[in-house]
């Protein structure tokens, strides 16, 4: 397992920030949005629809090691349109390193 730091960034200018022990980025990403405090009067079931089918995910390329953009696009539910997005980092120093964008 690797460690990931996970922010996710809302609406009003706020930040949620977690560290979590996954897989990979998505399993990271998947469980800190799930786990956060500041999520839990979230609707669920809009939040599992958002990162089942309206995920985006962007590796950060030239030579950065698992760094992570993402942003969801479920722009017509209301019950995630405070969430932006953020970013999952891989501060494990084996992590995979891209040197090419996709």
């Amino acid at each position: 397992m690797n460690l990931y730091t996970v922010t996710i960034d809302f609406e009003d200018r706020t930040r949620a920030v977690m560290q979590v022990e996954e897989i990979n980025e998505l399993e990271a990403l998947s469980r800190a949005i799930r786990e956060t405090e500041t999520l839990e009067n979230h609707d669920k079931i809009a939040i599992e629809e958002t990162l089942d089918k309206f995920l985006r995910v962007t590796h950060l390329a030239m030579g950065y090691r698992g760094v992570w953009l993402w942003h969801h696009v479920n722009f017509e539910n209301e019950a995630v349109e405070d969430i932006y997005g953020g970013t999952i980092v891989q501060t494990d120093k084996n992590g995979a390193v891209r040197d090419t964008s996709s």
